[in-house]
C-alpha cells in the first residue's frame, strides 16, 4: 500500500502540465463559488440583528430569511448554480479522459501529446461513467432533501434541531464516497489498452476494487489524512500571516489541493496496474 502511494507520486511528477489544468480549472470554479456566494449569501448576513437588537429582531430576520428562500431571487441563483454544474459535469470527464490516458500511456514513446489524445479516443466513456456516477449519487436526494429540508426549515428557531438531520447527511456522504471509489476503478478498467470503451474492462475495473478493498481504504485513508494536514497547515497559517504572505498562501492551496486530488488519482491506478497486470509490479 505505501509502495503504491509513492509510486502514485512519482506519475504525479511526471504530469505536472495536467495538475497545472486541474489548478486552473478549480481556481476557475472557486471564484465562481466565491462571487455567487458574495452576490447571494453575503448581503443577507449582513442584515443579521446585532447582539444589542433583541430576541424580536433576529426573530423577524429569521421569518424573512424563510420567506426569501421560497422567492424568485433564490431560484434566479438556483438556476445560475444549475448550470454551472452542468458545465461542471461536461469538463471534468473530458480532464479525467485525458489524465487516465496519460498514465495509461506513461511509457508510450510515440504518443506525444498523451492528453489530448486521450481527450479525443475516452471522451464518450469518461461522459458516460460520470453521468452514472452523479445520478448514482444523487438518486438518495430523492428521500433525503424531504427530510432534510423540513429539519432545516425548523432549525431556524433553534440550532440544536439540526442534529436529527446529521445521520442522513453522513450516511448519503458515505454512500457517495463508495460510488466515487467504485467507478474510479471502472474508469481505470474502461481506459486500458486493449479494453477502452468496452463493458469487460469496467467489470475488470470493479471486480479489483471490490477484491482490493481493504487497500483501497488504506490509500484514501492515508492520503485523507495528508490532505487534512495540510489543509490545517494553510488554514492556521492564514489565521497567522496577514498581508502579501498570507495572500500567497490563500492563492497556493488550490495547487496543493490539485497535487493531492491527482495523487489519491495515481495512488488507485499503480494498485488498479499492479492487480490487472502483476508484471508491471
Amino acid at each position: 500500500m505505501k509502495a503504491k502511494i509513492r509510486e502514485g507520486w512519482f506519475l504525479v511528477r511526471q504530469h505536472m502540465f495536467i495538475a497545472a489544468i486541474l489548478f486552473l480549472y478549480q481556481l476557475v470554479w472557486g471564484y465562481f463559488i466565491y462571487r455567487l456566494v458574495q452576490s447571494a449569501v453575503v448581503p443577507l448576513l449582513l442584515r443579521y440583528p446585532t447582539e444589542d437588537a433583541g430576541e424580536l429582531s433576529t426573530l423577524l430576520f429569521k421569518m424573512e430569511s424563510q420567506l426569501r428562500l421560497s422567492g424568485p431571487e433564490v431560484q434566479r441563483y438556483l438556476w445560475i448554480l444549475g448550470g454551472m454544474l452542468l458545465l461542471r459535469l461536461l469538463v471534468s470527464p473530458l480532464i479525467q479522459a485525458g489524465l487516465l490516458y496519460s498514465l495509461q500511456h506513461f511509457n508510450a514513446a510515440e504518443e506525444r501529446i498523451p492528453f489530448i489524445r486521450g481527450i479525443q479516443k475516452l471522451w464518450k466513456s469518461m461522459l458516460l461513467l460520470h453521468l452514472i456516477r452523479t445520478i448514482l449519487m444523487l438518486l438518495p436526494a430523492y428521500w433525503l432533501i424531504p427530510k432534510l429540508y423540513s429539519i432545516f426549515m425548523d432549525s431556524f428557531h433553534s440550532i440544536h434541531l439540526l442534529l436529527p438531520g446529521i445521520p442522513y447527511a453522513a450516511g448519503w456522504i458515505i454512500y457517495g464516497w463508495i460510488v466515487h471509489h467504485m467507478m474510479l476503478y471502472m474508469q481505470f478498467g474502461i481506459s486500458a489498452p486493449g479494453e477502452e470503451g468496452s463493458l469487460h474492462g469496467m467489470l475488470k475495473g470493479l471486480w479489483i476494487a471490490l477484491t482490493r478493498i481493504f487497500t483501497v481504504i488504506g490509500i484514501i485513508l492515508i492520503l485523507g489524512m495528508v490532505h487534512l494536514f495540510i489543509f490545517g497547515v494553510f488554514t492556521s497559517a492564514s489565521w497567522f500571516l496577514t498581508g502579501l504572505t498570507g495572500l500567497i498562501l490563500q492563492q497556493t492551496y488550490p495547487l496543493a489541493r490539485s497535487l493531492l486530488s491527482m495523487w489519491k488519482v495515481c495512488a488507485h491506478f499503480r494498485l488498479w496496474q499492479s492487480t490487472s497486470s502483476p508484471n508491471t509490479d
